[in-house]
């Protein structure tokens, strides 16, 4: 510790009581001037924390989302409701709020307010994943991806009947960074994929974005390692685990030692984006005195005065949507990302491809038509209900279509024996 990070520690310590009293005159002052309102307005009674949490929560999902252009997390809301909240009431917010606050107010609010929260777009973290049986399609069970899936899910056969031929794709075909993507947005948190799909910073920085729950797991860090000449950007909240997660990326651990340790890049948060985003903190309490593990972490001699002496942390969730976007750009710009482009044998390997692919799709209709007028005169089977459960008795592992599409295929057989 230097003596200048010395002297600030000390006199944080000696005012730290007379900044917390300050504080409290300052809050105090604008509940009385609240308290005052309601009294010359005829109301006696102290407001509930869901009376004041419906009373700012319209302003606080403005906020959030920044005017509606965002989606946003239920946590996000809670960040920007709860000052608003503590300057509306005297009532204690307690340590179980921000659970109560997502889980509880803000659905029930959402509920009581269709027509006012119709257009809101607040999401909740996937909590699990599931599965088609056949097509194999993945669905998370978070908020928009469940949305999305719901939405694709009517007129089926409407929609199988008008399908028209998809035209051959001309994207060239990498797999890996190779003429994709130079770097990986890492976060330690789930509840940003969609704020980050909506606002196309993978598509426009042509970043590949990785995320987990927590601490990176041994199959993730070996991804890591493997994308050579790949950096990984890595966004944490500014917290003991926050530190604690990057430091696992950069060093070797009892379950994974590294060949060939990543590039990680630190974006934050960090206590000077704290400052200088002007960040909300939250109070947070350590069962043990975690200064060694801090220090090991990199954390600054101020950094562990504001985690541990001060008691406070920042998620990354204090941001709000748009706030955290400009932000994230500032940050990847500052470090260099921008878009790929491949070497030269690469692109005209594209080019003559993407011709080649062209001339193909421009058949593709005449195709179509042929087939769709073999498709209208083909008799169809009288007993074909039949034939599709005597099959699916033959092979109960068979989806209904496989059955439908091999009769389909015999039959063609079939006519095609017979008019040789």
């Amino acid at each position: 510790m230097n003596i200048g990070d010395a002297i600030h520690r000390t006199v944080m310590g000696a005012t730290k009581k007379w900044a917390d009293v300050e504080k409290k005159t300052i809050r105090d002052k604008h509940r009385g001037v609240r308290a005052l309102e309601r009294y010359y307005r005829g109301v006696v009674r102290e407001p509930s924390i869901k009376e004041a949490a419906f009373s700012v929560l319209s302003q606080s999902y403005a906020k959030a989302s920044g005017g509606g252009r965002y989606p946003a997390t239920a946590r996000q809301v809670m960040y920007a409701a709860r000052p608003l909240i503590v300057d509306y009431t005297d009532k204690p917010l307690g340590k179980d709020f921000d659970s109560y606050f997502t889980q509880t107010l803000l659905p029930e609010y959402i509920r009581e307010h269709p027509d006012e929260t119709a257009s809101w777009d607040v999401v909740y973290d996937a909590r699990g994943h599931f599965t088609e049986p056949h097509t194999k399609k993945i669905v998370s069970l978070g908020t928009l991806h469940v949305r999305r899936y719901l939405a694709g899910a009517h007129d089926v056969a409407k929609a199988a009947a008008d399908e028209i031929v998809e035209a051959l794709d001309l994207r060239y075909p990498t797999s890996g960074p190779n003429g994709r993507y130079r770097d990986v947005l890492f976060l330690e948190k789930e509840g940003f994929n969609d704020l980050l799909a909506a606002s196309q910073i993978a598509e426009r920085f042509d970043l590949a974005i990785m995320s987990t729950k927590g601490y990176s797991s041994t199959s993730a860090r070996t991804l890591m390692e493997c994308l050579d000449g790949v950096r990984i950007l890595v966004l944490h909240d500014f917290d003991k685990d926050g530190l604690g997660i990057l430091h696992t990326l950069r060093h070797d651990t009892t379950r994974y030692q590294f060949t060939q340790p990543p590039d990680i890049i630190d974006l934050g948060i960090r206590l000077a984006d704290v400052k200088a985003e002007r960040l909300e903190a939250e109070p947070v309490t350590y069962s043990k005195n975690p200064t060694r593990a801090l220090t090991r972490y990199g954390a600054t001699a101020r950094e562990i005065d504001f985690l541990l002496t001060q008691h406070q942390r920042v998620e990354l969730n204090a941001f709000m949507s748009d706030h955290f976007i400009a932000w994230l750009e500032r940050k990847l710009k500052a470090h260099g990302v921008k878009k790929v482009i491949p070497d030269t044998a690469m692109l005209v390997s594209a080019y003559r491809r993407a011709v080649m692919l062209n001339d193909m799709n421009n058949g593709l209709a005449d195709l179509e038509k042929a087939a769709r007028k073999v498709s209208d005169e083909a008799a169809i089977p009288k007993a074909r209900a039949k034939q599709i459960k005597a099959r699916l008795a033959k092979a109960p592992a068979l989806a209904w279509d496989d059955a439908v599409a091999e009769l389909a295929e015999e039959a063609e057989n079939g006519r095609s024996v017979c008019s040789c």
